[in-house]
């Protein structure tokens, strides 16, 4: 029995389904007090404490067909094809759990079993996250809706996720994978590879934002809203060159499938997970292949300023996780110092010479 004494007033304070009832019961009786805690205790398990939501017997499945819907925005911007995609990608996990059981039912215990469930499966931090984060979503949604008094995601921390991890490919483990990749996916992760392009700017890549006799790749908008224009190397430029002489028509995506639309990123990303896997590469993701391209870049010299250019970072201390990797250049960095100074060199004082300064008079 929680109960709490503030300024000689008893206050209840009960914890239950995630909901938390924190009220003074009005008395300086500890026994009185007992009485009122045990009546709200009670009304909670008979139901009868909160007012009955209209959507208290409404189940998951509905909320989530009504969620998906009438969802078009989230914190003022418009829902991204890709956040689509992602929550199409989320529901296959939580739907079967989930899909038949009551709103009311489904509390902050259920859900971190869920997550444990989904860790213990194997699913990614951010896989489970992102799941984690539909689910809060649409309770917060349910809750306008009045199909719930409160959101059972609340006071549930997400898991940790390594954003720091950089990882890359060995000249061999390259060779390895491009003898395991689908053909149709060899030119997406060669542009990859040579553009540090996140998968859904290749995948929305049209034709009319490719200069092939300028060598350049224009980015409408990147993920930090800013427009980004990359410049090709003779790699990129000859596989989209190729690509180019093989569609019948080059005004479209420059990636499309076989009904000329778009390719899923979700279908992009298992393929080249499921190759990495045949080629014994282990815990390499697409979007690795990013950091494979700035790693490149820092270890053969290129300026963590330039590197920042073509990554399309905002904040050059983003682009400084790269760092590390390029000891052999500040070896010849720091070598400059063993050639001659352009400066005045330093020439120590005789003891006897010291001039002591006092308010610039000397003394």
């Amino acid at each position: 029995m929680s109960l709490i004494l503030r300024n000689n007033t008893w206050h209840v304070d009960i914890m239950l389904d995630g909901q938390r009832i924190r009220q003074s019961t009005e008395t300086t009786n500890r026994k009185l007090a007992q009485k009122i805690h045990a009546k709200i205790y009670s009304s909670i398990i008979e139901g009868k404490y909160y007012p009955k939501s209209t959507g208290e017997n409404r189940l998951f499945c509905e909320m989530m067909e009504k969620f998906v819907k009438e969802h078009r925005q989230y914190r003022g911007k418009i829902i991204s094809q890709n956040t689509k995609e992602s929550y199409a990608h989320s529901l296959k996990h939580l739907l079967p759990v989930f899909a038949e059981i009551p709103l009311k039912k489904i509390t902050s215990e259920r859900i971190e079993r869920y997550m444990n469930d989904r860790e213990t499966e194997g699913a990614s931090p951010g896989s489970i996250n992102r799941e984690f984060s539909l689910l809060s979503v649409a309770f917060n949604n349910a809750i306008k809706w009045k199909w719930r008094k409160f959101n059972p995601c609340k006071d549930i921390e997400k898991l940790p996720e390594d954003n720091q991890r950089i990882k890359y490919l060995s000249a061999t483990e390259v060779t390895k994978l491009y003898a395991k990749l689908p053909e149709y996916l060899k030119p997406i992760v060669t542009v990859a590879r040579f553009t540090g392009l996140r998968i859904s700017n290749i995948l929305e890549l049209t034709w009319e934002k490719v200069d092939l006799f300028r060598k350049v790749i224009i980015i409408g908008k990147t993920k930090n809203g800013e427009p980004l224009g990359i410049p090709m190397n003779h790699t990129v430029s000859k596989t989209l060159n190729s690509l180019a002489m093989l569609l019948k028509n080059n005004t479209g995506l420059v990636f499309q499938n076989e009904a000329n639309r778009k390719r899923s990123r979700h279908n992009v990303s298992s393929a080249f997970t499921r190759a990495c896997r045949r080629a014994g590469i282990e815990d390499f993701r697409f979007h690795d292949l990013r950091h494979d391209f700035g790693s490149n870049l820092v270890q053969r010299g290129i300026s963590i300023y330039s590197v920042k250019e073509l990554m399309g970072h905002k904040d050059v201390r983003t682009t400084q996780r790269y760092a590390h990797l390029s000891p052999d250049k500040l070896k010849v960095d720091i070598a400059a110092l063993d050639k001659p100074m352009t400066q005045i060199s330093h020439k120590p004082l005789q003891p006897n010479k010291f001039t002591v300064c006092l308010n610039d008079n000397p003394i």
